[in-house]
C-alpha cells in the first residue's frame, strides 16, 4: 500500500505540500520549516492521538493526511478530525485524495471512534465538493477564531 506513517525524512516534502495548500486556499499562513519540525516531534510523543500519513508513488511523496483522534464527554466513543489533507498539485484527480480519505476513516474505525469530521474553509469549494462527494456530509457550522502572533 503506498499510504504510511511519516517519517522524519518525509518533513521537507510535507513542508512543500502544505505550502501548496496554503498557495491553492491563496492564505497567508506563515510556515516555517521549524514549526513543522516542532509539530513532528510533539505529534510523535502523542501516537494515540495524532497520526500522520504521507501517500507515496515511485518512491515519491505526493501526498500528506493528518488526523487527531480526540474524546469528548457528549460522544460516546470519540470522534476523528482530518486536520490536513493534501495531495501534490500534478497528481491530483487521480483518486489519490480519495484513498487518503478512505484510509482515514478506516483508521477511524479501527481506533474505535463514531465519527469523523473535518473543516473546510468555507470558500474551498473543491474541497467541499471533494468531501461531500466522498460522503462526508455536511452536518454542522465549524466556528473559529483565529489569534495572531504579536
Amino acid at each position: 500500500m503506498p499510504i504510511r506513517m511519516w517519517t522524519e525524512q518525509d518533513i521537507k516534502v510535507v513542508f512543500s505540500l502544505l505550502q501548496e495548500l496554503n498557495e491553492a486556499l491563496n492564505e497567508d499562513q506563515d510556515i516555517r520549516m521549524n514549526d513543522i519540525v516542532k509539530h513532528y516531534n510533539e505529534m510523535t510523543k502523542s501516537k494515540d492521538i495524532y497520526e500522520n500519513y504521507v501517500y507515496e508513488e515511485d518512491g515519491a511523496v505526493i501526498g500528506f493526511l493528518s488526523l487527531i483522534h480526540y474524546r469528548s464527554v457528549y460522544h460516546k466513543k470519540g470522534t476523528t478530525l482530518i486536520n490536513e489533507l493534501v495531495v501534490l498539485k500534478g497528481s491530483r484527480n487521480k483518486g489519490i485524495g480519495g484513498e487518503l480519505l478512505k484510509y482515514g476513516i478506516e483508521r477511524a474505525k479501527e481506533k474505535g471512534m463514531d465519527e469523523i469530521e473535518v473543516g473546510v474553509m468555507k470558500k474551498n469549494t473543491k474541497a467541499i465538493e471533494f468531501y461531500k462527494e466522498h460522503g462526508i456530509t455536511e452536518e454542522y457550522y465549524l466556528l473559529g477564531m483565529e489569534f495572531k502572533d504579536k
